[in-house]
């Protein structure tokens, strides 16, 4: 666009390098050369047409992607503006190709008329050298010499052929060359307007000498108003010229005007475009750290998350296995205390099946667990029996305080024979099943059975059994 920057100035230089040419120059070419001028114009607002347009297609999408680099209202600002642009760059485009297409138009119509006006000059040229002989014919076989008219129509010609020259090799600036042509003419038809005078005059001063000159006097005026209908044609046509040029003149003004104005917006859309892309590139860079920011917190959440998962996971287990020792706990404390209740049910079922007597008084011995007394023979195995179970039940699972219990066996007053003979014994071993092995009952009879001699007679003391709080 370095190019196109100034248009007036690109005109000047035109014109001088078309002035500084030896051939002639048109105005077509003249024209062409400020259509090339354009035409760079119109290539270069193409071009950013292109990358307004790239930029729509391809930078939307991305700041779709984005997830908010910018407000709702400004993305659709940023498109309103930049779909205004490329209308505006294609209303210029269009604008500057019409006026393209007129000036070449034009230059072809004032081409035209030149080329019209130089012919009619040259015509005119060639009539008045016509002319000039003839009256140098009759002026030579009236016997007078050249007189005034030979020399007005010698100036004549010689403005004639420099006006014809000027037209054809304009040298100078379109401005210059048109007063110059309207100044020339002028003085050329003044100069023909004397020459008519001094022709009529030269006409009258001929008629009384020789009759056969009339005729030809007669033609020469029929001839002159020729000329002047001719002049007046060709005044017409530079008249034509010279509203044509005032025209272009003014259109050359209002392109200029249009072109500043237009190169105006340019500047001031290009210095927006470049502040919406230094915005849009501060924003891109806050964006990233804001998002850099926000991953890191979010790595350190994930951290403490896994961290909190462990320790949660850990102290879920720790709890579980709590939980399992608990339940192995109580399923033990169930298991004893079915245990200690078969025991007791065992053994007052012992104690009412033996027969009440008074036993011998002998020195007893005094067991304490906790509440629990127990006064017991010395040498009776199945007391001895019950006192290793109870002292087994208590020390591997220590009784509730609100369920502890004092069981005394008071000395045995009498004692009578109690006799369990082996059958009975066999009988309950027969009546106990499988599951009953290991029921605290099954396991009495059986300490009894083994701790009671075979020789001895079965006796036992008649005891008493009380619950104590």
């Amino acid at each position: 666009m370095t190019n196109t920057k100034d248009p007036k100035r690109a005109m000047e230089s035109t014109l001088a390098t078309s002035s500084s040419a030896t051939g002639p120059v048109t105005f077509s070419h003249v024209f062409g050369q400020q259509c090339q001028l354009m035409q760079a114009a119109v290539q270069s607002l193409h071009t950013l047409n292109d990358q307004i347009s790239h930029f729509i297609v391809t930078k939307s999408k991305a700041l779709e992607e984005d997830k908010d680099p910018f407000l709702p209202t400004e993305k659709e600002t940023l498109k309103s503006s930049m779909i205004l642009m490329r209308h505006l760059l294609m209303d210029a485009q269009a604008k500057i190709l019409s006026m393209m297409e007129d000036n070449k138009q034009l230059a072809l119509r004032i081409d035209g008329a030149v080329q019209s006006a130089s012919q009619e000059v040259t015509n005119l040229r060639a009539e008045l050298t016509a002319t000039n002989r003839r009256l140098a014919e009759l002026s030579g076989g009236g016997g007078s010499g050249p007189g005034p008219g030979a020399a007005a129509s010698a100036s004549a010609a010689a403005a004639a052929d420099s006006a014809a020259t000027n037209m054809e090799n304009p040298q100078l600036g379109a401005q210059v060359l048109l007063r110059e042509e309207v100044s020339r003419l002028q003085e050329e038809v003044h100069l023909l307007r004397q020459m008519k005078e001094m022709l009529a005059k030269d006409l009258e001063e001929s008629q009384g000498g020789k009759s056969s000159e009339v005729l030809s006097a007669t033609e020469l005026r029929v001839q002159l108003a020729q000329k002047e209908q001719e002049l007046a044609r060709a005044k017409e046509a530079l008249q034509a010229m010279k509203a044509d040029r005032k025209r272009l003149k003014g259109e050359k003004t209002d392109l200029v005007s249009q072109m500043q104005q237009l190169y105006a917006t340019l500047e001031s859309r290009e210095e927006q475009l470049r502040d919406f892309i230094r915005n849009y590139e501060q924003h891109r860079k806050e964006s990233e750290d804001a998002v850099k920011a926000l991953a890191k917190e979010k790595d350190l959440l994930e951290r403490e998350k896994w961290e909190l998962r462990r320790q949660a996971k850990e102290a879920t287990d720790h709890a579980a296995a709590l939980r399992s020792q608990l339940d192995l706990k109580d399923n033990r404390m169930k298991e004893l205390e079915a245990e200690l209740a078969m025991a007791k049910q065992s053994l007052a079922t012992l104690t009412k099946d033996v027969p009440k007597r008074h036993s011998l008084a002998m020195p007893g011995e005094t067991v304490l667990n906790g509440n629990q007394e127990w006064v017991v023979q010395a040498d009776l195995p199945l007391t001895a029996a019950i006192r290793q179970s109870q002292q087994t039940l208590y020390h591997s699972h220590p009784p509730h305080p609100a369920d502890r219990q004092a069981v005394r066996v008071s000395p045995c007053h009498s004692r009578q024979p109690s006799v369990i003979s082996d059958a009975s014994a066999a009988e309950g071993d027969r009546s106990s099943t499988p599951s009953d092995i290991n029921s605290p009952r099954h396991r009495t009879h059986s300490l009894w059975r083994q701790s009671r001699p075979s020789s001895e007679e079965p006796a036992q003391p008649y005891c008493t059994v009380t619950r104590g709080s």
